[in-house]
């Protein structure tokens, strides 16, 4: 596994922007991860809301793919309703 070094400086408290070591070290003892595994564990997590799911550039999904998509899943359809769908159409 490669490594990258990366210094953290913690704040005196914690604010909505900032945690404290001491918060740190209380939700890695919860999770049962180590400092390091928390705040790559946070990371990815912030990464879910941060970056889209599909790049920029992401073609849209020609109507046989979607007629596809539909004939293997459509069955599932029935009992799912989204809010919303990234997939136009859906």
């Amino acid at each position: 596994m490669s490594t990258h070094p990366l210094l953290m400086k913690f704040k005196d408290k914690d604010t909505p922007n900032t945690v404290t070591r001491k918060t740190v070290k209380a939700m890695a003892s919860k999770l049962g991860f180590n400092e390091t595994q928390l705040i790559n564990y946070a990371l990815a997590r912030l990464r879910e809301d941060v970056l889209p799911a599909l790049p920029e550039d992401a073609p849209e999904l020609s109507a046989k793919a979607m007629k596809a998509i539909r004939a293997r899943y459509g069955h599932l359809e029935a009992d799912y309703h989204p809010t919303s769908s990234l997939i136009e159409g859906l």
